[in-house]
């Protein structure tokens, strides 16, 4: 899977079914050259006051995703 497949998926938490946001970036150990985590971006309304700051991304381990899909990514996380 290319890296622009999963930059058009939307991340949504299994457990409660809500739409965290949609991935970013990927980080990528260099010594093992795997994927360690997806950086997912916040959806928000209030995007537009987040302008000049930047939108909200936090870090969900490999570990932590459930399935890929075609249109979502299912993860196990506490936001």
């Amino acid at each position: 899977m290319r890296f622009v497949a999963l930059q058009s998926k939307d991340v949504v938490n299994a457990s409660t079914g809500t739409k965290i946001g949609y991935v970013v970036d990927i980080e990528i150990d260099p010594f093992c050259k795997c994927i360690q985590a997806i950086i997912v971006e916040k959806v928000s309304a209030f995007r537009l006051i987040c302008f000049f700051k930047g939108p909200p991304t936090f870090c969900i381990p490999v570990e932590n995703i459930l399935t890929i899909g075609e249109d979502v990514i299912l993860v196990n996380v506490e936001c």
